[in-house]
Formats: C-alpha cells, structure tokens, sequence
C-alpha cells in the first residue's frame, strides 16, 4: 500500500487532527501516534470501513463530517431555558433561582439511580463504512459532540453528548454500527440520569438519528 513520507517536524503532531502529539496516543482525539512510521494512505473504498480512525483519516468523510458542522443549530439548552423561567417562577419559589434548584437536584436524583431513556435498532443496506460516516455526519448536524469511541472487530460504538434543553438535563447518546453482511445494522440508545421522563426527548432524538443515516447522502 501506498504511504505518504513525513518530516521530522510532522512527527510532532497528530496526523488526524494535527494537534501537538507526545506519547503513544493523541491527547486530543485519540488516535495512535504514528512516531517514526509512515501513515498509511487512506483507502480508496472506505464503504465498508468500520474502524474509526482508519474512516476519519480519508479526506471525503473528514469534508462531509466537517460539513454538517458548519451547518449545526444551536438551540436554547436547558440551563438558559431555565434562566428565563426564573424571571416568571421567582415570586412563587421566595427567590430561589430554578436554576440553583436543577443544579442541586440533579446529582442527587442521578445517585438515586433516577434516569430515564429509550434504545432502537434497524437494518440498512448501507455498507457499514457508509452507516458509520452517515452517524457521524447526523450527530455534527444536531450538535451532539463526540465524548468517545469504542472500536470491536466488525463495528464501532460511538459515545456523543446529547444536549439539554427545555425538556431534559443532558445525557449521553451511544451508537452502535456493526457489519451485517453486505449491510449494516445500528442500534443506539439514550441515557439521561437525575430525571424520570424527558417528555419524548429520547425518542425525537433516536428517530432524527435513524432518519439522517437512512436519508444522508455519503
């Protein structure tokens, strides 16, 4: 295969996401220090790719990623929606700001073990390297950032935040894509802890998800 030579002064950054690289692994994204070896090129035919940092190394899902980004809405989250309820709710609560209330709650509901959320799963014929770009391009879209990533021989589970905002506290959104023949299977699942109904949060979010992989062009 193919490899593309780097200088001594390249070695000193990520080759992914060309932050300032030491160690074994990247402290920004995680990928593997490639030190004194030369980077493999990308393949050519990353369809069926489902190793994470082998699919974000080719340059067209990096420019699709990239893409749905740049064109991410930012609505009211939780904590400002909160903000302007104070306004409204103060003469009822003697002065306590609903935020202080939620910030308190939270973290003793979420010990209680009180959380709420739902999961999903489908097939598509999409060759899984194509389901996993698709994922990654819907949660740059809804501005759920990547908190991780966990790589298995035929698939990969992406870990992203899911937001708060007017209905729920944030939580964590897991995405699973895992090789299914010529196809794909995804299956993903929401976890929103110190509350015990998002009020269909979860599920709006699941079907946004599963809409986009199976609409997105890549």
């Amino acid at each position: 295969m193919n490899k593309f030579p780097i200088t001594e002064a390249e070695k000193m950054f990520c080759h992914m996401c060309g932050a300032k690289a030491h160690g074994d692994f990247c402290h920004n994204c995680g990928a593997k220090i490639v030190g004194g070896e030369e980077p493999e090129a990308p393949p050519r035919d990353w369809s069926g790719e489902v190793r994470y940092e082998v699919l974000m190394s080719v340059p067209e899902v990096r420019a699709l990623v990239a893409g749905h980004a740049s064109r991410a809405e930012k609505p009211m989250s939780g904590e400002e929606f909160l903000k302007v309820c104070d306004k409204a709710l103060k003469p009822l609560l003697g002065g306590v700001p609903v935020a202080k209330i939620a910030i308190v709650m939270q973290p003793i509901y979420a010990r209680m073990g009180i959380k709420t959320g739902q999961a999903r799963r489908e097939s598509f014929p999409l060759p899984a390297g194509k389901a996993l770009a698709a994922a990654l391009c819907s949660l740059a879209r809804r501005g759920q950032t990547l908190q991780g990533v966990e790589q298995a021989g035929d698939g990969c589970m992406l870990r992203a935040a899911l937001p708060s905002d007017m209905w729920s506290f944030a939580g964590e959104l897991l995405v699973t894509v895992e090789r299914q023949g010529a196809g794909s299977t995804v299956e993903a699942a929401t976890v929103i802890k110190g509350q015990l109904y998002d009020w269909g949060k979860s599920k709006r979010a699941l079907a946004a998800l599963f809409d986009d992989i199976g609409g997105l062009s890549v």
